[in-house]
């Protein structure tokens, strides 16, 4: 029998399997520059329905989702309901890969494995990836964290193995991916495929319906059951209907088989990925593994074979329909999940207290209650953050829940009229801030000036650094700007003397909607700011030079109480490094556990991070005997640092600050 090649006339599948593998190369490859960072996950359903399980049971999305990966999701399961596993045969890129290995093992002539459908090793297989989906899906709810990212083979090669990945887990789905495959066909999607599990389960979409229907009606009459009781029945009845009755019958689309025009060559089956026995198919074919991905149409010769909603759907365009659908659902999905956005977390507390007789009372009822939406939340922009946020507003008297919109950096406010109000909240969440523009020469001026402006629209913790860094850019001697809670805020601008700017000039540059840094290494980074210009107060003031250098200063002291007192009589000394990077954020964050290393020897008295006496950013170390220069010095380089977490938690890590240059040496005074 003549070897008959499908490439041509099952070209829709070829077209999109392809477009999207060469799409995600150039894309992630950067071969094509673009400003934009391309997000793997970006359209993932697999990730989609995750954030959606998590937000149903968590009331909270995982880092990084949004509603688009979420309706990139629920389009998966219309697709799957409706037609068949159109994503698994037309868009996906590990289905892809391994029909190229498959095509690759031909062209080498090497056979394959064969694993019979319905066979014993068939069914064992089959529960790996039930097991795996319940693994992943637990995972990811209990952390609100995107578990499949450890051991997803595609995001590891799309992000370079740099992504949220465990090196080891990855490894081995890339190699099951790849070297499985190549022994057995579709092994990946068969067996080990999580949203494969997910796809097969909801073909039987009648029997799930009744499972969630029931889980719901328990709810509904208190049986609390767990969450993790649902997706466990999920994944048994999902993998129970697939091995005794692998036959769903409620999809709307199917491949049609014209028993008169059938010759029984078996060639549909040879060609059809997961070698579905449509030889024997009385009728549509009714397999959970069919994927409606065209194999066997595109290979009968005798035209017996045909896409279609009933065995009278006639002509080759029906063909195509499953193509079309899926670039459908595909755009429906990248529509909708422009057109809303889940919050990231939707929570509320302290409307109910528990009463003398055990049983929780209302304090407060929804109705009494109002909203206030609050923007410009840079700083909140993922699950942590967002419970961090959440944190801070629970200690605010009057407040009583909060949804978290990390895409537009927004919240609403759940707040009680009678005891507080929007700009209490406002005042109560507000950080005051500095940003250094850039450090002056004491020795030129001996005093800055200072003037205020008010503004709108930077109440965030990012926003007075992106002011900052729009001033830096004029190029005038602007040293630093400092912001203070008022309605309109309060910015100070620290200026040298001799500059003399107005109000239209503060206007314009904080105005500005874009604000567009420097890359290092090249290019530009532009980032969107919405910032209102309210006034510039009259008059200005003076601060002296050393006193601003030290208020943009941002110090560490730690010093133990009890080597203090035992050093007392003693001489002790301080141990100074002089470095003007010291003064970068990284130092500050890494003090704590150069403090913690060096404290577990005896002598070290106090660690600070401080300028000094020349104004000069310094790691300072101060100690006595029995310690030395020569030996803190032995310490600090060390390659391993010895970190005690808890008592019981004593670690090995990695030095956290390399020291180039030995520092000096000078007596301690109060």
């Amino acid at each position: 029998m003549a070897k008959r090649s499908t490439i041509i006339t099952n070209w829709p599948k070829y077209l999109l399997q392809w477009g999207v593998l060469v799409a995600l190369i150039v894309f992630i490859t950067g071969l094509i520059p673009s400003e934009v960072a391309v997000d793997p996950e970006a359209y993932c359903p697999m990730g989609g329905l995750q954030a959606l399980a998590t937000y149903l049971a968590n009331n909270s999305l995982p880092c990084s989702m949004s509603s688009l990966q979420v309706m990139m999701g629920i389009a998966l399961i219309a697709a799957v309901v409706l037609f068949s596993k159109l994503f698994c045969a037309f868009i996906c890129p590990l289905g892809t890969v391994q029909d190229l290995i498959s095509k690759a093992r031909n062209a080498m002539h090497i056979k394959s494995v064969k694993v019979r459908n319905g066979s014993v090793a068939d069914k064992v297989l089959r529960i790996v990836k039930y097991a795996l989906l319940f693994w992943i899906f637990y995972s990811t709810v209990e952390a609100s964290e995107l578990f499949c990212k450890n051991l997803d083979p595609y995001y590891a090669i799309a992000t370079g193995f740099k992504g949220e990945i465990t090196l080891w887990m990855s490894i081995v789905s890339i190699c099951m991916v790849v070297l499985d495959s190549f022994l057995v066909d579709m092994f990946w999607c068969r067996y080990l495929c999580p949203l494969g599990a997910i796809s097969n389960t909801l073909k039987f979409w009648l029997w799930i319906g009744v499972l969630f229907g029931a889980y719901y009606l328990a709810d509904v009459l208190g049986a609390n059951i767990p969450w993790a009781a649902l997706l466990g029945a999920f994944c048994v009845a999902g993998y129970l209907l697939e091995i005794f009755h692998a036959k769903p019958k409620l999809q709307v689309v199917k491949v049609q088989k014209n028993m008169a025009a059938c010759n029984n060559c078996g060639l549909c089956m040879k060609k059809c990925p997961y070698h579905i026995d449509i030889k024997s198919c009385q009728g549509a074919v009714d397999s959970v593994d069919c994927t409606l991905c065209g194999e066997c149409v595109a290979s009968c010769k005798t035209g017996a074979l045909q896409v279609g909603v009933t065995a009278k759907a006639k002509g080759k365009f029906w063909n195509i329909i499953p193509a079309i659908l899926t670039v459908a659902l595909v755009a429906f999905g990248m529509w909708a999940g422009g057109k809303f956005e889940l919050p990231t977390i939707d929570m509320k507390w302290g409307m109910e207290v528990m009463g003398p007789d055990s049983t929780m009372v209302k304090v407060v009822d929804m109705d009494e209650l109002e909203n206030v939406t609050i923007e410009g939340l840079r700083s909140v922009k993922c699950y942590g953050s967002s419970m961090a946020f959440k944190a801070k507003l629970q200690k605010i008297q009057g407040v009583y829940g909060v949804k978290v919109f990390v895409k537009r950096h927004a919240a609403d406010v759940l707040y009680n009229p009678a005891q507080t109000n929007p700009d209490k909240i406002q005042e109560a969440i507000f950080v005051p801030s500095k940003f250094r523009i850039m450090t002056p020469d004491p020795a030129e001026s001996d005093s800055l000036k200072v003037v205020v402006i008010r503004t709108e629209g930077m109440y965030d913790k990012m926003d007075i650094n992106y002011l900052g860094m729009q001033l830096r850019l004029t190029g005038k001697k602007l040293y630093g700007i400092e912001t203070e809670f008022a309605c309109p805020l309060i910015v100070r601008v620290y200026m040298d003397p001799s500059e003399e700017l107005d109000e239209d000039w503060f206007e314009d540059v904080v105005e500005k909607k874009e604000l567009v840094m420097p890359v290092h290494g090249g290019g530009e980074k532009i980032i969107e700011v919405d910032y209102d210009f309210v006034t510039m107060e009259d008059g200005v003031s003076y601060i002296s030079t050393e006193d601003f250098i030290r208020k943009m200063f941002n110090p560490f002291r730690v010093q133990w109480k009890s080597r203090i007192e035992k050093a007392e009589g003693k001489q002790q000394y301080i141990y100074e490094i002089v470095d003007k990077n010291y003064e970068k954020p990284i130092i500050l964050r890494n003090m704590p556990f150069l403090s913690n290393h060096l404290s577990t020897h005896e002598g070290v008295i106090g660690v600070y991070l401080d300028l000094n006496k020349n104004l000069q950013p310094a790691i300072q170390i101060r100690f006595a005997e029995p310690m030395t220069a020569e030996r803190l010095w032995e310490l600090m380089t060390m390659e391993t640092w010895t970190i005690t977490y808890k008592a019981d938690d004593i670690r090995q890590e990695p030095a956290k600050l390399n020291f180039k240059s030995e520092g000096t040496v000078y007596e301690y005074t109060e």
